[in-house]
């Protein structure tokens, strides 16, 4: 499970520190760029979840032109302004960027977490994605986002060895650990529309590359971390067929 990383612009040294201070408190990772040059260059060395903008730095609207970049560039990271520019003109030219939202200092500590985490939906945002305000994780192509406590965490899909139904949850077994996430194995297995995750039992979704081992007449499964996964006769079958075991 990774923390989320992000970037945040901004050339008040006391604001800069706050706002870090406070994000960091709420298990995200944070980078401050104090000028657009210095902004270019991180975006360029390191990926980042999302980036955080101030608008006038050192008097200039900088914080719009590096949008604007972003866009241009195509790099793909959602962004925020987070400012004390209240002009009508600049708000303008920061709509037309088409921020995640557009917050004006100083600001309510909980609007904020609240934006990151619409931001996040946003930006991975389809048809198949559930949201954060029915439930606990936000399903990407190669990310699930899974609220804990104050914060939001990253685990890669890649990482998952398997799912079991507890109850009505779904628990993620990973190598960063298990989490319970609020969804049924049937909806986790349509969201998911991932080739490397099979169905093998009523209760649990295996990612193929973790299997170390099958025994067949056993109705058993062994995973790379040693997990013991039960076989159904049913989807042994189904299992058989669509990887061609028998040819």
């Amino acid at each position: 499970m990774k923390t989320l990383r992000l970037l945040v612009l901004e050339d008040e040294d006391e604001e800069a520190k706050e706002i870090s201070e406070f994000l960091s408190d709420h298990n995200f990772e944070v980078t401050r760029a104090s000028t657009i040059q210095d902004a270019e260059r991180k975006i360029q060395d390191h990926f980042f979840d999302m980036i955080i903008l101030d608008i006038m730095i050192d008097g200039k609207p900088d914080g719009i032109v590096l949008a604007q970049q972003i866009n241009e560039q195509q790099l793909n990271i959602p962004f925020l302004f987070l400012t004390s520019t209240q002009s009508k003109h600049f708000f303008d030219l920061a709509k037309l960027t088409q921020p995640a939202t557009y917050l004006l200092k100083p600001y309510n500590t909980l609007e904020l977490i609240f934006s990151i985490e619409l931001a996040i939906e946003k930006h991975y945002k389809q048809s198949n994605t559930l949201s954060f305000n029915s439930e606990n994780a936000v399903l990407s192509p190669t990310y699930i986002f899974v609220k804990k406590n104050k914060s939001v965490m990253k685990l890669a899909i890649e990482s998952i060895h398997y799912i079991e139904v507890k109850e009505k949850y779904c628990n993620l077994i990973s190598k960063e650990g298990n989490f319970l996430i609020k969804l049924s194995l049937i909806k986790v297995k349509e969201l998911l529309s991932n080739p490397d995750f099979t169905q093998v039992h009523r209760n649990f979704l295996v990612n193929i590359k973790k299997i170390k081992e099958i025994y067949f007449e056993d109705n058993l499964i062994i995973l790379e971390n040693d997990a013991k996964i039960p076989f159904s006769e049913r989807y042994k079958a189904l299992f058989i067929k669509d990887n061609d075991i028998l040819n």
